[in-house]
């Protein structure tokens, strides 16, 4: 459902395309309103960026490495054109300027998508687009702050699951989450003792993942995201330092996506999901790290764990060809899904 709602969006998205071409053109041809014409010098932002818009119109297709190009060299030309906007504070002219400026830049958008849907693309290429654009991959700081924070995750791997079939599972699930939320958390030792206990239930919990087809969860969704209010709440009062806080939560999401995506597959293979209800539901899991994982998260990633995702992406068409299986979907569109997400990531730029 979620991919046709997607996919019909972009009809629309040409549509408008079609509406902005107007806009702009009333912009860039009719003057200022007051019978002075636009400028178009070379070394203006409006000429700059409609040389560009012009030049990335007459591309037709684009390979997933040609496209993550393009894409970092229309960065660096936003970055100029909006940097010299910002500069002209006191050309009479900003103002008309500015609008077109934003007009290209939203056309631009719509055709990087166009070029993001012109050929097959892969998983694996979808994850990599995404971590080439992260602002965050350079951040050094934020680097030294994974390293320091990757020798508490990587422990987490000696500690046991925890013991007990479901319905204890559950049961010692609800308790630290519940107990936490009384307790709260004050400071870099609470932190990190709720994130291996929790890591340790989360793992017996995906041990019985598909065996949860039709248990009321969302307590446990709920109280989970109470438990990280209570980190962002200890970094608001000093008790924890806003980055150290971000990294051990944004790290501990990357590991219980990852951990839970490895299940799916694991599950999948193994015959374990049989069910339609269970079929949407793995099918919605496996899409995570591809819809979730932001370049905030792709920078925290540990080396092991990209592997992990590329793994993880080789192996998802397969799996989402079983559960189409499942589902009786002839998945006509199936291999277009990496490119839609494409799509989707390049209108958040």
């Amino acid at each position: 459902m979620k991919k046709e709602k997607s996919y019909s969006r972009f009809p629309a998205l040409l549509a408008r395309a079609t509406v902005i071409s107007g806009i702009l053109s009333v912009f860039v041809s009719c003057g200022s309103g007051n019978g002075t014409p636009m400028p178009e010098a070379k070394d203006d932002p409006a000429g700059i960026y409609r040389t560009y818009l012009s030049e990335i119109r007459n591309l037709n297709e684009l390979t997933a490495a040609e496209l993550t190009e393009r894409l970092l060299q229309w960065r660096t030309v936003k970055d100029s054109v909006f940097a010299c906007l910002r500069r002209d504070t006191l050309d009479p002219l900003r103002p008309y300027i500015e609008k077109a400026c934003k007009v290209m830049h939203d056309s631009l958008r719509i055709e990087f998508s166009r070029l993001a849907l012109s050929g097959p693309r892969t998983y694996g290429e979808l994850l990599k687009l995404k971590e080439r654009l992260s602002p965050y991959i350079e951040d050094q700081e934020l680097q030294r702050e994974a390293r320091k924070a990757r020798s508490f995750f990587a422990s987490l791997d000696g500690r046991p699951a925890f013991p007990g079939d479901r319905q204890q599972i559950l049961s010692a699930y609800r308790t630290l989450l519940e107990e936490t939320i009384r307790s709260g958390i004050h400071g870099r030792d609470d932190l990190t003792a709720y994130i291996a206990e929790e890591d340790a239930v989360f793992r017996a919990f995906l041990a019985h993942l598909h065996d949860l087809d039709g248990a009321d969860v969302a307590d446990l969704t709920r109280d989970t995201q109470r438990c990280c209010s209570q980190v962002f709440l200890a970094a608001q009062h000093g008790e924890i330092a806003w980055q150290e806080a971000m990294t051990y939560l944004v790290m501990r999401t990357n590991r219980r996506m990852i951990q839970n995506a490895r299940t799916c597959i694991d599950d999948i293979r193994g015959r374990r999901v049989a069910a339609p209800a269970q079929a949407h539901a793995y099918i919605w899991m496996l899409l995570q790290p591809y819809a979730s994982l932001d370049g905030f998260g792709l920078a925290l990633l540990s080396d092991d764990q990209r592997k992990q995702l590329d793994r993880i992406a080789a192996q998802t068409p397969a799996a989402f060809e079983t559960l189409g299986r499942i589902l009786q979907s002839d998945g006509a569109r199936r291999d277009e899904l990496p490119g839609m997400l494409m799509e989707i990531f390049i209108h958040t730029l």
